[in-house]
């Protein structure tokens, strides 16, 4: 009865997770006008707006640890249900926000739901696919269809933002209140998987360090899970902070506000359709995917910084270009890199694994969004992006360098440290 309870239990969560994570994935109706919103509606400087995300990361690789220990107490589910409860304090705070440190308190809220979604979203899908050597495609599958609806919700939210916006910049705020609401209130309908769970003791706190220091262990000494850690923490790094410098450089080339909401609109379709085509690009590239995705995304920032300052509104239209290319790439890029991070794992060590690539991701977004507010206090947008884009290109060519022989090879060619945590059928051999 209980193993049948828990396969109907599993089932239920199947179904749910794309339509939970269409409305969560991320903040609906918040990236096109956040940055305009806190410049403009709250007179905040580009430079504050940097150093308050500076916080944001640092906040989120402080807190990595405590939130394990919490998940690992009160579960995946009750652990969500209250990350989405904090996102919508984070966000009724910025509704009434009137100095930097309560920008600061919102930030440290915001990155208390964002390090529990990201420890157990990911974790309440795996967890409830069967085990063999699909279910790292069944996982990209599914999560696929949730990123490609989220995309094209997050479209049509971008333009209502960008119009609403000019008619009074608190409407898009209260619609992302909204819908975190509805968030919410789905969060509650995912079910426990384990029927039983340990009662919480200091001997549980102890195992969970004991697992955590082998899942650090586990990090460092294979050198695939590494490889995949540092370019999803260069890579994610990234793309989260561009956010904030892709509204500087729309402003910077006079991109009149309510034209941001089509652009981020425009972006988040091409997103879209690239994450629900995300198994095409993985088989068409294979062991290069990670590359074809890579470099084009770093390059892009290092050209839109050449563009920007030397030639200005004139390559409004080129740049916008080079925007829509990154969101594409983004699209096919959020749902491999959880597909092959998850890939050779099992159960005991996942949640450890993604407490690590989330301090991997937080330790380089902080110095990129450091590195990002002390450019544009001294210098333009675009010599900021051209600086950051730079590094980062380069950062990716040494690393996809490394990183040769030693991803995306059949499950034979890995060592034995590699498949530690596998059984050669939870995964897949996809990378």
């Amino acid at each position: 009865m209980e193993e049948t309870q828990k396969i109907q239990d599993k089932k239920t969560n199947t179904k749910l997770f794309p339509i939970y994570k269409m409305f969560s994935w991320d903040l609906l109706f918040y990236y096109s006008i956040i940055y305009l919103f806190l410049t403009q509606a709250k007179n905040f400087s580009a430079s504050e707006v940097l150093l308050a995300e500076s916080f944001f990361t640092a906040s989120c690789l402080f807190l990595q640890i405590p939130i394990g220990l919490l998940v690992d107490k009160f579960g995946k589910k009750n652990s969500l249900v209250f990350a989405n409860i904090c996102m919508c304090v984070f966000i009724t705070i910025l509704l009434f926000i009137n100095n930097y440190k309560m920008l600061l308190l919102a930030n440290f809220i915001d990155a208390i739901g964002y390090v529990i979604k990201g420890v157990c979203e990911t974790n309440i899908l795996y967890d409830s696919l069967p085990k063999g050597e699909k279910r790292g495609t069944l996982y990209s599958s599914i999560d696929g269809v949730g990123a490609a609806r989220y995309y094209v919700i997050d479209a049509i939210t971008s333009i209502i933002a960008g119009i609403t916006f000019a008619i009074d910049p608190y409407i898009p705020v209260v619609l992302c209140l909204i819908v975190n609401i509805i968030a919410l209130i789905l969060s509650t309908r995912f079910k426990h998987i384990q029927s039983q769970r340990e009662e919480y003791s200091k001997e549980t706190a102890r195992q969970y360090f004991k697992e955590l220091r082998e899942a650090i262990k586990f990090t460092f000494n294979s050198k695939r899970m590494l490889c995949l850690m540092l370019f999803f923490g260069l890579m994610s790094g990234l793309t989260y902070n561009l956010s904030t410098y892709r509204s500087n450089i729309l402003n910077s080339i006079n991109i009149p506000a309510q034209y941001f909401g089509v652009i981020f609109a425009i972006i988040q379709i091409m997103a879209g359709i690239c994450s629900k085509g995300q198994g095409w690009l993985h088989k068409r590239f294979k062991n290069n995917t990670l590359s074809v995705l890579g470099i084009p995304y770093v390059a892009s920032c290092f050209i839109i910084g050449c563009l920007v300052d030397s030639f200005g509104e004139s390559v409004s239209n080129i740049v916008v270009i080079l925007f829509i290319l990154q969101g594409a790439i983004k699209g096919a890029y959020n749902v491999l890199i959880y597909r092959y991070l998850n890939n050779f794992t099992n159960r005991k060590i996942r949640v450890k694994l993604a407490t690590i690539r989330n301090m991997f991701f937080n330790m380089i977004s902080i110095l990129i969004s450091l590195l990002g507010s002390f450019l544009l206090k001294v210098t333009t947008s675009g010599n900021t992006f051209l600086i950051v884009g730079g590094i980062c290109t380069v950062c990716m060519v040494l690393l996809l360098d490394y990183m040769r022989g030693k991803v995306g090879l059949k499950p034979e060619k890995y060592n034995k440290e590699d498949l530690k945590y596998s059984s050669l059928n939870e995964g897949g051999n996809l990378k």
